[in-house]
C-alpha cells in the first residue's frame, strides 16, 4: 500500500492565467523542499480566461502530484474551495490564494499548531507580529475590518477572519467544508461559525501579506453579500441546517502531473 498524503494544498482560481504558474512553481519548491508525500489540487472557478490550459501546461513541469478541478460556471470562492476540500487526500490540508499574497513558506507557521492541540489554524495579517510587506488600498482595507468587527460580534473573535491563508487537520476541514452553504467569499466567516458550532478547536497565527493588484473583490457587490450572507448563516444555524452535510457538487478532475499512481490511488 501506498504511504499516507501528509499535506494537500488547495488553490483556488479565478481568471488567474497571468499569474498563477509562478504561483505553483513556488508551491512545488517548497513541498520538495519539505518532504513527505504531499498534492496539489487547483480548482478553477468557471475562468473565461486561460486560467486551464496554463495550469495543464505549468503542471508538466513539476514534481508533486498535480490535480486540476473545473466548475464550469463561477460559483464563487467558497464553492471551489468546497470542491477541492472533498478532493483532497491529505491528513492536513492548507488553502492559499493563487497569488501568494501569503507566502508559502508561511505554512509551516500555520502547519505547526495542527501538532499540537488544534484542529484548525487561521493566518493573520493583522495580529501583532504580522508582516505587512504591501498593504491593501485604504477602502479594502476599511471595509475588510469593517467585516471583521461584524464577524467578531456575530460569530467569534478573531482579528482577522478573511485571510486566503488556512489549515486544517484534514478530517476536519472536509467535515467543515462538506457542512458549508454560502458560495462567496463570505465563506470564511461561515467556516468560523461551523467550527465553534462543532466545538473545533481554532487558533490565529501571524503570517506575512503583500497585497496583489488583479483583486476578483468587487466592493459595493460584495459588500451587500457579505451582509446577506452573515444573516443567512445565523438562519442556517438556527433551523440546524450546519448539522448535515451538502455535497460538493460536480467537477472535472483531471490528473496532471508527479510520480506514477500506485495501488490505491485515484487519477484524474
Amino acid at each position: 500500500m501506498s504511504s499516507p498524503i501528509d499535506l494537500s494544498i488547495v488553490v483556488p482560481a479565478y481568471q488567474e492565467a497571468s499569474r498563477i504558474s509562478d504561483g505553483l512553481r513556488q508551491v512545488d519548491e517548497y513541498l520538495i523542499a519539505r518532504g513527505g508525500r504531499s498534492e496539489i489540487l487547483v480548482v478553477d472557478d468557471g475562468s473565461a480566461d486561460a486560467t486551464v490550459e496554463v495550469v495543464r501546461a505549468v503542471a508538466g513541469g513539476l514534481a508533486t502530484p498535480t490535480y486540476l478541478l473545473v466548475s464550469e460556471a463561477n460559483r464563487g470562492k467558497g464553492h471551489a474551495l468546497k470542491l477541492g476540500f472533498a478532493a483532497a487526500r491529505g491528513e492536513r490540508i492548507l488553502f492559499t490564494d493563487a497569488d501568494l499574497s501569503t507566502p508559502i513558506s508561511c505554512a509551516d507557521e500555520v502547519l505547526a499548531p495542527l501538532d499540537g492541540a488544534y484542529d484548525f489554524v487561521l493566518g493573520s495579517r493583522k495580529m501583532t507580529g504580522a508582516r505587512l510587506e504591501v498593504r491593501q488600498p485604504w477602502l479594502r482595507e476599511t471595509l475588510g475590518k469593517g467585516f471583521t468587527w461584524l464577524a467578531r460580534m456575530l460569530i467569534a473573535d478573531v482579528s482577522d477572519v478573511t485571510c486566503g491563508f488556512k489549515a486544517f487537520r484534514g478530517d476536519v476541514g472536509r467535515d467543515l467544508f462538506a457542512r458549508t452553504r454560502i458560495d462567496d467569499w463570505s465563506f470564511d466567516a461561515e467556516l468560523l461559525l461551523i467550527a465553534r458550532h462543532q466545538g473545533v478547536r481554532f487558533m490565529e497565527v501571524p503570517v506575512a501579506w503583500n497585497d496583489r493588484e488583479g483583486t476578483k473583490v468587487r466592493l459595493l457587490r460584495d459588500i451587500l453579500n457579505t451582509l446577506v450572507g452573515l444573516a443567512r448563516m445565523r438562519t442556517y444555524l438556527f433551523f440546524g441546517r450546519y448539522d448535515t452535510h451538502q455535497a460538493a457538487g460536480a467537477a472535472t478532475r483531471e490528473r496532471l502531473a508527479g510520480r506514477s499512481q500506485g495501488p490505491g490511488e485515484v487519477g484524474g
